[in-house]
């Protein structure tokens, strides 16, 4: 009878491959970010035309 309790022991290890996997909802959340990158984009705009100027 002692010998089924090391069976338990294996089930946990599958756990541990089921965490990787809420690792791709996360993803989701950069796309939000990409909002405020372009008010940036305009800002270094102007500075590479007064480069040409000169």
């Amino acid at each position: 009878e002692p010998e089924p309790k090391p069976e338990p022991q294996h089930k946990p290890k599958p756990e541990l491959e089921h965490e990787p996997e809420p690792e791709a909802e996360p993803k989701p959340q950069p796309q939000p970010k990409p909002e405020p990158e372009p008010t940036l984009e305009p800002e270094p705009k102007p500075e590479l035309e007064l480069e040409s100027e000169p």
